[in-house]
């Protein structure tokens, strides 16, 4: 096949993809919709094609190529980095199908581009990152938006096919948000720690006042104050680690597998935020009530 000169594009959409959960079902599906707009663009690529002076055969290769070139290839990645690739009936079919998926990286125009130089007239590219971040890793900023990758990009000559990918796209990722986003947002864990981390480790300070007293009461009082000054600082860490958790356990983009302990981990985390801070809470409303009434 010989590339034909292409205008330049004149419409390009792209959106980072946020706060949502899919399911390998909810991929497919996925992956089917996209298929089906990969063939429409097929189809406006043959129609342009006209090579100069071909032979019926070599019109006929070319433009079987063409429509192979079209029938998207799906790459799927574990946690444990094991890697799979080829079509969507391929892909989802088979056994070795990871558990816990990693990324999930689709390139509409990649075969076109490495068996033939052939840029399409329309592509789009998808990126799924489901990695989470690292947990208990102290030197890690809190303060900073959880980094992903996860984004769509729409490219072509022809707007409509170009506005209804990424419109369909958009649209099933909406099906399946989640309200996450804020919590990963850039700054939370500051505001956070403002509103409840500082409170909480002064309250656990007072709390533990009674035992710093009996097992420093031979020693100086410089020593109490550290032993309270220690204590603060180590429940903000604590109150630290908490959040990175809790960031772990509720990702930015999560894939829902049959065999993640996931759960687990969130009835672990509500069992210690109902422990811990429903008690702070409660102690700070009867401070409220005795100063109020």
């Amino acid at each position: 096949m010989e590339q034909q000169n292409q205008a330049i594009l004149t419409r390009n959409l792209s959106q980072p993809i946020a706060a949502c959960v899919f399911s390998k079902d909810d991929l497919k599906d996925l992956c089917e919709i996209l298929q089906e707009w990969c063939s429409k663009a097929s189809d406006e690529e043959i129609k342009h094609y006209s090579p100069l002076n071909p032979t019926p055969e070599q019109l006929n290769a070319d433009i079987a190529a063409l429509k192979a070139g079209f029938q998207i290839k799906v790459t799927v990645q574990g946690i444990d980095n094991e890697t799979i690739y080829g079509t969507i009936s391929d892909v989802f079919n088979s056994p070795r199908f990871p558990d816990q998926v990693k990324t999930l990286h689709i390139n509409s125009e990649s075969d076109l581009r490495n068996l033939y130089n052939w840029l399409p007239r329309n592509r789009f590219e998808l990126l799924l990152d489901f990695t989470k971040p690292e947990l208990f890793n102290l030197s890690l900023l809190s303060s900073r938006a959880t980094p992903n990758a996860s984004n769509i990009n729409v490219s072509g000559l022809d707007s409509t096919w170009v506005s209804g990918v990424y419109g369909e796209t958009a649209n099933f990722i909406e099906k399946n948000r989640t309200r996450r986003r804020f919590f990963h947002r850039h700054s939370v864990y500051d505001l956070l720690l403002l509103l409840v981390g500082f409170p909480f480790a002064f309250w656990m300070a007072y709390k533990s006042s009674g035992l710093i007293n009996r097992m420093f009461s031979g020693l100086s009082v410089f020593v109490q104050n550290g032993a309270y000054v220690c204590l603060f600082f180590l429940m903000l860490n604590a109150f630290k680690i908490l959040f990175d958790y809790a960031r772990w356990i509720f990702p930015i983009v999560e894939y829902k597998s049959s065999t993640d302990t996931v759960r687990k981990h969130r009835y672990i985390l509500g069992c210690l935020v109902i422990a811990v801070f429903g008690n702070f809470l409660y102690d700070l409303l009867k401070i409220a009530s005795t100063l109020i009434f």
